[in-house]
């Protein structure tokens, strides 16, 4: 077969670089495109799990009517004194579910699906018991004259409400952190355990020292996370929310395919 024979150095050298360029360019934006998909892939459990979480806690806010608020007063609350700087670890307390959110979403698979479940189930056990069981809190008059501590503590009353204490959603979230990072953490880095035990702990008296929280709800949160993490333990739960996320994100991925 005859045909024309090009030179060896027909193309210009800036012509054969702009091709590989291209080329390359096309493929760093695959590698992106696949990078960021399988990050959101990665990060979808613990949104549709903490979504959940707000979907109860927000939709109860408007089922509760303040009629039927209970105050469940008991020695132990009228003793604990208010102490609005533990407000700083009131708030804290969101950098650690944070954290705790990342590790389990990076972390194993199966322990991930173990206390995301568990954390669904959890959250549609305290929707009834919201339901049923409205606990609200009597909260204090504050001084006219705030400080820094009591202006924040203020800020927190404002955009809450005193409804939904039973069992505590602060306490719930701290003692997964915590048993998670108990289950999780190799024996070289030990410390961590004792950092989240800590810090749980003393999330568990914050709630209660600037008054947003009896200290049953404190027990409560507790109790509902082992309750719910048992419950996981020993059901298919696990497995059907590792499935349950492995369609969504195949259907929401199906077309970028």
């Amino acid at each position: 077969m005859s045909g024309k024979t090009w030179p060896h150095n027909y193309f210009p050298k800036d012509v054969i670089s702009n091709i590989f360029s291209v080329e390359s360019d096309h493929t760093m934006k695959k590698l992106a495109k696949e990078q960021k998909q399988d990050l959101l892939i990665t990060l979808l459990p613990a949104a549709i799990t903490f979504g959940f979480n707000c979907l109860v806690y927000l939709a109860s806010k408007y089922l509760i009517s303040p009629e039927r608020y209970i105050f469940p007063d008991m020695e132990i609350d009228r003793l604990i004194p208010l102490v609005p700087q533990f407000v700083v670890i009131y708030y804290l307390s969101f950098l650690q579910w944070l954290n705790y959110f990342v590790q389990a979403s990076f972390g194993p698979t199966e322990k991930r699906n173990r206390y995301f479940s568990a954390d669904i189930l959890a959250k549609a056990i305290c929707f009834v018991i919201f339901l049923a069981w409205p606990v609200a809190m009597r909260w204090p008059t504050l001084p006219e004259d705030r400080n820094v501590w009591l202006k924040i503590l203020s800020f927190t009353y404002g955009v809450d409400v005193p409804a939904r204490a039973f069992p505590s959603i602060h306490c719930f979230y701290s003692w997964t952190c915590f048993r998670y990072s108990l289950e999780t953490e190799p024996e070289s880095r030990r410390w961590i355990v004792w950092l989240q035990g800590i810090f749980s702990f003393a999330l568990f008296a914050a709630t209660t020292l600037v008054k947003q929280h009896y200290f049953i709800d404190v027990i409560g949160g507790i109790a509902v996370a082992e309750l719910a993490l048992q419950i996981t333990n020993r059901t298919a739960l696990p497995c059907l929310f590792g499935k349950s996320m492995a369609k969504i994100t195949s259907r929401l991925f199906a077309s970028s395919k």
